[in-house]
């Protein structure tokens, strides 16, 4: 590709993992099952033989797993079912109908309707949709990357992925459009700003969507799109999110306008017009009352709006340094950020309702 602002690259470091001795066959003790809850394959097994007649959900609450990034929730599922049948099976569990006997773990309801559907249909190898903000400036630059990496997968390969992305400017416009083929083991690196105009002396928004649909059914990976804001004084990132339904988005911030400058994104996610509306400061999120802000949001259709937080003097003396909460209300379905910038609009954080 001719363009310095898109590239695939192959990573510098790959985690690698031990395959089972045989498809079917249980893991190692020390392979680990969910990484952010520390808990590998021994603990598993051990959680479960406490558990008897205990369900899923019961398991995950006990070790803590499978509640932060989700993506061992599969595994632990199948490790769950497949253990009590084994436990079953050595006589190490009291007899069906006994004391403390073993009920057949229930499915939960989604797991029931995606096995109807590969009963009826081969497996469609995509994932959803999803969006993120682009926000561009003096000296901003906004970033995507998207990864097709194992890590912890890596003994059940994923897949190559063909991924679309979609630019829009605030106004709903498409102003780009890409397609992109990452081959197992690469990423994506993507410049989203420099397809956008930006503000004059301010900030400037708009939207990208970003579509992977894999080659062939397989694990998923590593493969959700990834954010980054870069400025002269700091970076800040965020992962990809799909939309919300129409309702309430609520933040709590601080004034601080010595240091700090507060603005909301208002995404769009539907191809009709629609308005929200940015009210401050709620305490106990209760009513803002006649003294509060009450910003109208006009969102063309696909568009993206930045609505910056700011407190009359008056009103920022009364509130101090307490927290306050701030409400974005859409009529449809949306997708809304909340970005902290240094006055100087030189660094920035970001965060996702």
């Amino acid at each position: 590709m001719s363009d310095s602002a898109v590239s695939i690259k192959k990573p510098k470091a790959v985690v690698t993992g031990q395959a089972d001795d045989a498809a079917g066959a249980m893991p190692p003790p020390d392979r680990m099952i969910c990484a952010c809850a520390n808990l590998n394959f021994a603990g598993l097994k051990a959680a479960v033989a406490k558990l008897q007649n205990q369900s899923f959900e019961k398991l995950l609450e006990q070790t803590d797993s499978g509640n932060t990034c989700t993506a061992c929730l599969l595994d632990l599922e199948y490790y769950f079912v497949a253990l009590k049948a084994q436990n079953k099976k050595l006589g190490t569990a009291p007899a069906k109908g006994g004391a403390g006997a073993i009920e057949e773990p229930k499915l939960p309801f989604k797991q029931h309707v995606y096995r109807l559907l590969d009963s009826i249909a081969p497996p469609l190898a995509w994932a959803p949709p999803n969006r993120v903000p682009i926000v561009t400036g003096r000296g901003i630059e906004t970033w995507l990357t998207v990864t097709n990496h194992d890590l912890l997968f890596q003994d059940r390969k994923s897949a190559p992925l063909v991924t679309t992305v979609r630019i829009r400017d605030g106004n709903g416009n498409q102003v780009m459009r890409g397609k992109f083929q990452i081959a197992q083991g690469e990423e994506l690196k993507f410049r989203l700003d420099k397809h956008l105009t930006p503000g004059n002396g301010g900030l400037s928004v708009g939207s990208a969507e970003v579509f992977s649909r894999a080659k062939h059914p397989a694990m998923r990976g590593t493969m959700r799109p990834q954010l980054e804001i870069l400025a002269p004084a700091g970076t800040c990132g965020l992962h990809a999110q799909g939309d919300t339904g129409p309702g309430d988005n609520w933040f709590t911030v601080q004034n601080r306008p010595e240091d700090q400058r507060l603005f909301l994104i208002v995404m769009n996610t539907t191809g009709q017009a629609q308005s929200a509306a940015v009210t401050y400061p709620h305490e106990d999120r209760g009513r803002v009352g006649d003294t509060g802000v009450r910003t109208p949001v006009a969102l063309a259709p696909f568009g993206t709006a930045l609505s910056e937080i700011v407190l009359p003097d008056a009103l920022g003396e009364e509130i101090g340094a307490r927290p306050f909460s701030v409400r974005a209300r859409a009529e449809g379905a949306c997708r809304v950020y909340l970005v902290c910038a240094t006055p100087a609009l030189d660094r920035f954080s970001i965060d996702h309702r």
